[in-house]
């Protein structure tokens, strides 16, 4: 169907076929895939327009809560291309205008312009207003009919488990076998997380990451564990939790969720990585190359660079290679020279192209290289999701080695009680530790809730968690972690450089945080002028965070990039303070909510 299609669809079934419209152009794609996964398969990368400055912009990410871009579908604005799936004669529009003055003025441009009088008279500040307001890259307005009620369902349970990934299924198992009524809620089609993008033996499991995954699912649901798939955990307010899925697109479905005890499973975030020109189309995160490949078929592109020679990027360097895809690895530290395709000790990135990515510009000692991509994949670090644990307010501190982590104890509970954590969501990076920390955090809740039996079986399963933390060389960093959780007391570690930091210098081109074209120049300028330290001012005074993606790519490498050039720890700078909800939610499900009590 396409050249970057290399296989069909492997996700449950690969669906039907079907033709689509986009900008006009017929297209085909599978009923199993988003629009984001079906434009890329066919060469369409660049869907959007960023909100400032009119840049091309593409996914970063497919997880459905990293809203980078939007399209208009069927005569729908604004509409987020990773979640809505393919049916037969979808009409799909993208934004592709750029108006002349932008182009003309981009150097000049301050985008953080909406979070400052810039004209103080009162007299020209409407004008001034105006002219900002219709320069700004809003969806234009439109008429369509919305559903005059929303359906609210009310879910009670002792345990909900927020995340379907190798941990959250771990404890609803555990939680389910003593007798626990489970809610898991994932916002993904199927349950499995990222292990169904494993074809390969994850370390310390001894079958394919993706059978391992569908051999959890499958027992949960014989246990009877409840699911709501395709549905998102937005967060806890004063009187209940709230869940929403925007099925049908336009509508939706909204949930109002009591429990006893809650798990967060929600994995970690893939850090998008800093450089010139880092926001264009086909440069995307290793989870969604992976998905791509192996759920979807679709590979990243012919020639791929991987940012990062850790875990994750080398295992999809062995994926892609399986499908004649030519890759390169950048790494900045050195000692990797020579070995399957590294290039190490990199200090400079420099992307090239118009409306995506078409070669990189390498600096590294002593040398200058231009290598021809026709895609860059982030994988140097990621970040537990610590927005739901914040939101519940469990205690979150940086930790050098894992990041900003939700603290806790080797039996998964975090500083507010009835609240654990377990997988990518606690800091850890391997798929068996996911899945043991999973199953101590679902007997956890079980020991809460005084069931019998439960305490005993996780006395057991932490000491065989502290073996393997011992065996893959993490076990210093967790003990950080179960210190501060029984001290109370916070490391105050400094960092030499972000992980993910690769420029010398703070540029204009150099993007931080892409819903509102936030630049390394914005932030180095918020701290160097105007004194700022602490993250939550630099929100304030940038609006850094607070557009569609909620902060999920870009607050975590501002707080260390922040920290790095004022030489303090990242516990000092501090994460944002986290509100609900957690995503974006349309206006009309939250004013038409109507509870249903059957």
């Amino acid at each position: 169907m396409s050249a970057l299609r290399v296989k069909e669809p492997t996700i449950g079934s690969s669906g039907t076929v079907v033709t689509i419209k986009v900008n006009g152009i017929s297209i085909k794609g599978f009923t199993s895939e988003s629009i984001s996964v079906a434009l890329y398969a066919n060469g369409i990368k660049s869907f959007d327009r960023s909100k400032k400055l009119y840049r091309p912009r593409g996914f970063f990410s497919l997880h459905p809560q990293a809203r980078t871009v939007t399209v208009n579908v069927n005569g729908m604005p604004a509409m987020n291309p990773s979640e809505i799936y393919l049916t037969e004669g979808l009409n799909v529009y993208t934004q592709q205008k750029r108006p002349l003055s932008v182009r003309f003025f981009e150097s000049m441009i301050d985008t953080s312009l909406l979070h400052k009088p810039i004209v103080k008279n009162r007299l020209l500040w409407p004008i001034a207003l105006k002219f900002i307001a219709n320069s700004i890259n809003n969806p234009e307005l439109v008429e369509y009919e919305t559903p005059r009620a929303v359906p609210t369902i009310v879910e009670k349970a002792d345990l909900v488990v927020i995340g379907g990934g190798v941990a959250g299924l771990s404890a609803a198992i555990e939680a389910r076998r003593h007798g626990l009524e489970v809610l898991q809620i994932d916002d993904g089609v199927e349950l499995g997380g990222e292990m169904l993008c494993d074809e390969l033996e994850p370390p310390g499991i001894s079958e394919p990451g993706c059978i391992f995954a569908r051999n959890l699912r499958k027992k949960a649901l014989e246990l009877g564990v409840k699911v709501l798939t395709r549905t998102t955990f937005v967060g806890f307010f004063e009187d209940a939790a709230l869940a929403f899925s925007p099925y049908p697109p336009g509508g939706g479905t909204s949930y109002l969720i009591s429990a006893k005890a809650y798990v967060v499973a929600t994995g970690a975030v893939d850090l998008p990585c800093i450089f010139a020109n880092n926001d264009l189309p086909g440069i995307i995160d290793v989870s969604s190359a992976l998905k791509m490949l192996n759920m979807h078929g679709v590979v990243a592109g012919k020639n791929v660079a991987i940012l990062g020679a850790t875990e994750r990027g080398l295992r999809l360097a062995e994926h892609l290679k399986k499908y004649a895809v030519n890759t390169i690895i950048l790494d900045k530290s050195k000692g990797g020279a020579g070995k399957d395709a590294i290039i190490d000790g990199v200090k400079e990135i420099v992307a090239i192209g118009k409306d995506r990515v078409e070669a990189l510009e390498v600096k590294r000692e002593g040398e200058e290289l231009r290598l021809n991509v026709d895609c860059v994949v982030c994988a140097t670090s990621t970040n537990p999701d610590i927005r739901i644990s914040a939101q519940a307010g469990a205690k979150i501190a940086y930790i050098k080695g894992l990041g900003f982590v939700p603290i806790h104890d080797p039996f998964m509970r975090t500083s507010k009680n009835g609240l654990f954590v377990a997988g990518g969501a606690s800091g850890s990076p391997y798929g068996i530790l996911h899945a043991i920390e999973g199953r101590i955090a679902g007997l956890s809740a079980a020991v809460i809730l005084n069931k019998k039996g439960a305490e005993a079986e996780r006395e057991v399963l932490a000491k065989e968690y502290g073996s393997l933390l011992q065996k893959f060389g993490i076990s210093n960093l967790k003990e950080k972690v179960f210190k501060s959780f029984e001290t109370g007391v916070i490391p105050d570690e400094k960092i030499a450089e972000p992980p993910t930091l690769f420029c010398s210098r703070p540029r204009r081109d150099a993007f931080i945080c892409f819903c509102e074209d936030i630049r390394l120049w914005d932030l180095h300028r918020v701290v160097s002028v105007y004194g700022f330290a602490c993250l939550e001012k630099v929100k304030r005074a940038t609006g850094i965070g607070t557009a569609r993606c909620q902060g999920r790519l870009c607050l975590v490498n501002s707080a260390l990039y922040i920290a790095h050039i004022a030489s303090l720890s990242p516990n000092v700078v501090g994460i944002a303070r986290q509100r609900p909800p957690a995503i974006s939610i349309p206006i009309n499900v939250l004013a038409n909510m109507e509870v249903n009590k059957t």
